[in-house]
């Protein structure tokens, strides 16, 4: 059965992007700058969930505009040739052919998205439509890798909710060089 499922990094203090989308505190810290990690972490086994082998497990991706203007500034595509929904009112213009603009709800997208993505899963990208997954209750799972950086602004990925998600922790493990990812279940409305 296929699950909604989000994969984010989010800095200590809950941001997923710095001011004005700034994403250079994902890249490794400049030389001299203080250690991601030091031991006993950065010698123990990075047992986490990567992006590409959770890219394997998805079948469909609706990403969010922002997040997708974003994204296609990067110089190189990281969601293969899966199909993509973008929920939207403007225009899309993109170079990508499984990239397609989507109307309606967060919970008509998902359902649309799940339709193409068949047995597997459905990947929600960008804080905004996390957090409305979150609300409409049709998220299962939100992966968050933690990076250990305070930004003190930015984009929240949590700041906006209607209303309480209560979350269960399934599992944190080891990512990388000095990153802790969280795995927690989401509340859903029944199906």
């Amino acid at each position: 059965m296929s699950r909604v499922r989000a994969y984010l990094a989010m800095s200590l203090d809950g941001f997923v992007a710095g001011p004005r989308d700034d994403l250079n505190w994902l890249e490794p810290r400049a030389e001299g700058a203080p250690p991601v990690a030091d031991e006993p972490w950065r010698d123990s086994d990075d047992d986490a969930l990567h992006f590409g082998d959770f890219l394997d497990r998805v079948g469909c991706i609706v990403m969010g505009r922002r997040t997708f203007d974003l994204v296609t500034r990067f110089p190189d595509w990281p969601y293969r040739d899966l199909p993509m929904l973008v929920p939207t009112h403007r225009p899309l213009e993109t170079d990508h052919a499984s990239v397609r603009p989507a109307r309606g709800d967060i919970a008509a997208v998902v359902e649309k998205a799940k339709g193409i993505a068949g047995r597997k899963d459905v990947y929600v990208d960008g804080a905004t439509l996390v957090r409305d997954a979150l609300d409409a209750r049709v998220l299962d799972e939100l992966v968050v890798t933690v990076v250990p950086t305070v930004l003190g602004k930015g984009v929240s990925l949590f700041s906006g909710l209607s209303r309480p998600a209560e979350l269960t922790a399934e599992h944190v493990v080891r990512f990388g060089d000095g990153f802790v990812q969280i795995h927690l279940a989401c509340p859903t409305a029944p199906r």
